[in-house]
C-alpha cells in the first residue's frame, strides 16, 4: 500500500510518498568495506557494451584503493585493488573514465600527495591493468581528481585536481592518458590561503562546467558558491560573458560571478554536485549552514538568464558519528545530496531522521517536489548517495554508504545499491 501526503513548505508543495518500510540494510550490498568522499567524480559509472555493468571506486578500511564491477544481469561482482595500503583516507577515492574503445582509465591521489593513473588492458574488464603510473605534477597539496573527455577536441582528456597552494589546477592529454601537459592553475585566490572546492561536469562534447567555493566552510565563515564554464579554449560566466582564455589563466576567484553570495546573510555553504539539464543549463545542489547543527540543502538552476534557488529541506546536523565528549572534526559533513545527471530534476539526498540518516528521492515538478523514501527506520546511517546512471530497463541505479562513519580516516561502512523506476 502506498500513501501520498501533500505538504505546503517553503512556498511549494511537497508530496511525500510512503510505502512499505525498507531499512538501508535491506538494499543490495555491493561492497562490504568501502567509503568515498563526494569530491573526485565520477566515482561510479554505468557502461553498456558487451556487458551491462556498473563500475565504482572506493577506499577500504585498510587504505586500499579499490575498483569493483557489478554485472547488472547476473549480479556477479568483481573487485580489484589498484593500490594496496595507500592511505586510510576517503579523499583518495578513484575517479573513472571510459575510453572510446571501452577500456577504463582511473585516477586517484594521496591526500596532499602524489597523483596516480592506471589503464585497463581490456575493454570492460577490471581484472587486468597496465602498471600504475605516477604523473609528476608539481605541488604538495595534490588531492582529488575530476576527469572529463571532449569529443569535439579529438577526445582530449582534461583532469582537474586541488594543487599547489590549494589552487584548482588541471592538465590535459591528447593521447588517451599516455602523456600530459604541464599543470595549469585554473583559479587564483590572490594572496590568501583559500582552498576552493570544485565540482566538474561535462556534456562530453565541447563544454565543461565548474562550480566552486571560496574555500572550506570550516575556515571561511562566508563561503560562497561560484559557477563558470569552458568551451573552445575560453572560460565564460554562466550567461556567456567572456572571462579568460586558457592562455590568460589563472582566473582570479573574485572575477567569477556568484551562484550564492554568503556575505549577504553570513551563512556559509559547500558545493555537493553539478549537472547539466537537457538544454545544457547548469543545475547545482549544495548545503548551507546557518549552524553546524543545522544543514540545509539547496537546489539552484540557471533559468531565464538568472539563478533560481530553492531550499529543499533541513538535513539535520553533521553526519559523522562521535562519542560523548569527543570533538567533532568535520561539522560541515552533511549526509550528502546528489543529482541524477541524466535528468537533474531528480535528486537523491541523505538527511537526519531520529538520529539516523536516511536516503530520499526527490523529483521536481512545475510547482512541487515529490518525495519517495528509499530507506526508513534504519539501524545504521545511509549517507553520500551517488547516481550511477540508467540500466537497460531504464531504472536509475543509486549507490550510497551505509554504516558508521566517524572521520575520513575512520569508518566502518559499505556500499549499497537501489534501482529506482521513474513514472
Amino acid at each position: 500500500m502506498r500513501l501520498k501526503v501533500a505538504i505546503v513548505i517553503l512556498g511549494f508543495t511537497l508530496a511525500v510518498t510512503a510505502s512499505a518500510q525498507t531499512k538501508g540494510t535491506d538494499h543490495t550490498l555491493v561492497a562490504d568495506d568501502a567509503a568515498w568522499c563526494w569530491f573526485s567524480d565520477p566515482r561510479a559509472v554505468s557502461y553498456q557494451g558487451v556487458h551491462e555493468k556498473i563500475y565504482y571506486g572506493y577506499i577500504n578500511s585498510k587504505g586500499d584503493v579499490v575498483i569493483s564491477a557489478k554485472d547488472l544481469g547476473t549480479g556477479k561482482i568483481e573487485n580489484f585493488v589498484l593500490h594496496s595500503a595507500l592511505q586510510i583516507d576517503d579523499h583518495n577515492v578513484p575517479s573513472i573514465l571510459f575510453l572510446p574503445d571501452g577500456r577504463l582509465l582511473v585516477f586517484y591521489t594521496e591526500h596532499n600527495g602524489r597523483f596516480f593513473i592506471r589503464k585497463s588492458v581490456n575493454p570492460e574488464d577490471i581484472t587486468d591493468w597496465e602498471p600504475e603510473r605516477i604523473i609528476p605534477f608539481k605541488g604538495t597539496r595534490i588531492t582529488y581528481s575530476h576527469p572529463v573527455m571532449l569529443e569535439a577536441e579529438k577526445n582530449r582528456i582534461y583532469v582537474f585536481w586541488r594543487g599547489s597552494d590549494w589552487s584548482p589546477t588541471f592538465s590535459y592529454s591528447d593521447d588517451l592518458g599516455e602523456t600530459w601537459s604541464p599543470e595549469i592553475i585554473l583559479i587564483d585566490s590572490k594572496d590568501t590561503r583559500n582552498r576552493p572546492y570544485i565540482k566538474v561536469v561535462s556534456d562530453g562534447i565541447s563544454r565543461i562546467d565548474i562550480a566552486f567555493t571560496d574555500g572550506h566552510p570550516g575556515v571561511e565563515p562566508t563561503n560562497s558558491l561560484y559557477h563558470m564554464y569552458y568551451e573552445k579554449g575560453i572560460f565564460f560566466q554562466t550567461n556567456g560573458d567572456h572571462i579568460a582564455s586558457v592562455e590568460q589563466l589563472p582566473i582570479l576567484r573574485t572575477n567569477v560571478r556568484k551562484v550564492y553570495d554568503a556575505t549577504a546573510n553570513q551563512v556559509r555553504s559547500w558545493i555537493q554536485d553539478i549537472a547539466l539539464d537537457k538544454d545544457n543549463r547548469p543545475v547545482l545542489v549544495y548545503a548551507r549552514y546557518p549552524e553546524a547543527t543545522d544543514h540545509r540543502y539547496h537546489y539552484a538552476y540557471w533559468n531565464n538568464g538568472k539563478w533560481s534557488d530553492e531550499e529543499l529541506c533541513r538535513a539535520g546536523g553533521w553526519m559523522p558519528i562521535v562519542k560523548t565528549g569527543e570533538k567533532i572534526r568535520e561539522p560541515h559533513y552533511s549526509g550528502g545530496i546528489s543529482l541524477d545527471h541524466d535528468n537533474p530534476s531528480h535528486v537523491y539526498l541523505s538527511r537526519e531522521i531520529g538520529q539516523i540518516f536516511e536516503i530520499e528521492h526527490w523529483c521536481k515538478t512545475e510547482n512541487s517536489w515529490q518525495v519517495n523514501k528509499l530507506t526508513e527506520r534504519s539501524d545504521l546511517s545511509n549517507v553520500r548517495p551517488y547516481v550511477v546512471g540508467r540500466d537497460s530497463g531504464k531504472n536509475t541505479v543509486v549507490l550510497w554508504m551505509s554504516g558508521v562513519y566517524n572521520h575520513y580516516t575512520k569508518f566502518k561502512t559499505g556500499l549499497r545499491m537501489a534501482r529506482v523506476r521513474y513514472n
